[in-house]
């Protein structure tokens, strides 16, 4: 067996730990792997030489039940009254969930349409260009006002343009870290 298989056969084994206390025991038995296998000894005798994952399961519970460090169980009344009340929470937790996906969305839409008001600024160069030319045999000074209006737009385009790229780049990881907000994750096993 793996240090990983171990591992997660481990964690698997005590579900009923706080998550605190789990991730301790974890990083216990992962850090004794880890010095046996710098001490020489290959992965699957490192991993051998341990008590059995259902007998390291069994102490680490019972400390964990001595310390108070169990996750409470539902109680029958608990149950039946989850069960009871889901036509009223359900709805309610939908449109939770509903409202924080829409807000998530608006921000790609918002980063998304200032993308394409950059790209349409960029645009009015060579607009103005064609403006120039249509223009210049009527009015002078309305060719180049032409011109100048479109090489303004094209240079603020350029400019929205990197500032909106880090925005969406920093939203990008950001979600991630949002979602395991939402959801209580933590990084580790």
């Amino acid at each position: 067996m793996t240090k990983m298989e171990y591992l997660k056969k481990l964690k698997h084994a005590l579900r009923r730990v706080k998550a605190d206390e789990r991730k301790k025991s974890l990083a216990y038995f992962s850090e004794v792997i880890d010095d046996r296998m710098e001490d020489g000894i290959p992965e699957s005798d490192a991993v051998a030489e341990l008590e059995s994952v259902e007998a390291a399961a069994e102490r680490i519970i019972a400390e964990a039940e001595a310390q108070g460090q169990l996750k409470k169980r539902l109680s029958a009344w608990e149950v039946s009254l989850i069960v009871v009340g889901f036509p009223l929470w359900f709805p309610v937790l939908l449109t939770i969930g509903i409202v924080l996906l829409t807000l998530y969305l608006l921000v790609w839409i918002i980063i998304v349409t200032l993308f394409l008001v950059s790209a349409a600024l960029v645009v009015a160069a060579p607009a103005g260009i064609v403006g120039l030319f249509q223009l210049l045999d009527q009015n002078v000074a309305s060719a180049f006002a032409v011109l100048a209006t479109g090489l303004v737009g094209s240079g603020l385009g350029i400019a929205l343009f990197i500032p909106v790229l880090y925005i969406a780049q920093a939203y990008l990881k950001a979600t991630p870290l949002m979602w395991n907000k939402l959801t209580g994750r933590k990084a580790g096993y």
